[in-house]
């Protein structure tokens, strides 16, 4: 099966489970590089982060199925800190990597 596409919704527990990733942060000294190679799991990995000062975070996943996902963040131990929900994606568009491809073919064959 080929991985698929998703966007994950990671909501903080508690104010103390986001203090406690915040402080993580300021003590971390990795390069958006290391931070690739970090989060790439053999079921799973993270290819982009959005993290604000809000009580959640979003990030863009590729796996096979959205249990990939929650099941690797739970082996990280990551759901003592976060709710995590996660969505498949039908359509992404970056305008940093257009092609001129039409990328609401995609939806040729979905029922709603």
């Amino acid at each position: 099966m080929s991985r698929k596409t998703f966007i994950a919704i990671h909501t903080y527990k508690d104010d103390a489970a986001k203090r406690t990733i915040f402080e993580n942060f300021k003590k971390t000294d990795r390069t958006d590089f290391d931070w690739v190679e970090r989060w790439n799991f053999p079921k799973a990995q993270c290819i982009a982060t959005w993290v604000g000062m809000d009580d959640f975070f979003f990030c863009h996943w590729e796996s096979e199925t959205e249990e990939d996902i929650l099941t690797t963040l739970t082996e990280k131990g990551m759901d003592e800190y976060l709710i995590n929900a996660v969505y498949p994606i039908l359509m992404h568009i970056n305008k940093n990597e257009c092609t001129g491809r039409n990328p609401h073919k995609v939806f040729a064959d979905v029922e709603v």
